[in-house]
């Protein structure tokens, strides 16, 4: 058995989302059936170190049970192409479900900080603190924020190629700490630069201002100095926007990442079995 982990139950429901209690009933489900799963696998597959080193320590787990795989994404959908913007200001995307790990409420802060510099910024997406960021950019009055439902993978990837900076993650949770998250493959795989919060995860595939620009979590002030420095320095872009798509091309497309799932199966002798 080869169990794809992907995220742990306990550490999303429970540490990043808090949903329940950690002495709750759902937390003690979330923390077995996280443990019991890995335990009755062969191998397990988890997407950074980072990820597998909280899986050895929080769940008692012998690391040798675990191989580290990137996410990856999409490269039919998820790749470079002009899309024509409809704004003629710097333009700053993002995307995702509104959980904590995301910090949505740091970007919308950078957004207050940066009217006025003619940079506009697209959010696409909904979800558990949806709410709370709109009550949020309500409250501050920003101008300069698009605020888009969910769409198609196809227009989000419309959207990622249209946009000059794409963002990742920039919360003050654990769960942040320990994944490299789906929009920051697909925004490499794009050829976008991105700009990202400096955690032991991303650090795992990226080097800050190589092939990817790094902030202070929870920092929106960081955050808006990190995109007006893109803004006005193009040459920065296209070498930060080129090296990250190199990445993408070498290490993270699906051969590579098929090839490598192969290897560990093989490493196993699972096949034989």
């Amino acid at each position: 058995i080869v169990f794809d982990v992907f995220t742990s139950h306990y550490g999303g429901h429970i540490l990043d989302r808090a949903k329940h209690e950690k002495e709750s009933l759902a937390a003690k489900w979330y923390h077995w059936i996280d443990k019991k799963s890995v335990e009755l696998s062969d191998m397990a597959l988890l997407d950074t170190e980072a990820h597998i080193d909280f899986f050895e320590k929080e769940f008692n787990l012998p690391r040798e049970r675990f191989r580290r795989i990137f996410v990856g994404t999409d490269s039919d959908i998820f790749y470079p192409r002009e899309v024509k913007k409809e704004t003629d200001k710097f333009l700053v995307h993002f995307h995702g479900g509104y959980i904590p790990l995301q910090g949505v409420e740091y970007i919308i802060r950078a957004a207050k900080i940066l009217e006025g510099k003619n940079i506009s910024f697209n959010l696409i997406g909904s979800g558990q603190t949806y709410k709370k960021n709109l009550e949020l950019a309500e409250s501050l009055s920003v101008k300069n924020i698009n605020f888009i439902d969910k769409v198609s993978y196809e227009k989000l990837s419309d959207y990622i190629n249209m946009a000059d900076v794409s963002l990742g993650i920039f919360g003050n949770t654990l769960k942040a700490e320990l994944v490299i998250p789906n929009k920051i493959f697909e925004a490499v795989a794009c050829a976008k630069p991105v700009i990202t919060a400096d955690t032991k995860a991303v650090r795992e595939l990226f080097t800050d201002q190589q092939d990817m620009i790094f902030c202070r979590r929870a920092d929106p002030e960081d955050l808006a100095n990190k995109i007006l420095i893109l803004r006005d320095d193009q040459d920065l872009r296209r070498r930060i926007s080129k090296a990250g798509h190199m990445v993408y091309e070498s290490q993270l497309r699906e051969k590579d990442l098929g090839t490598l799932l192969i290897k560990f199966i093989n490493e196993y002798g699972l096949l034989s079995k």
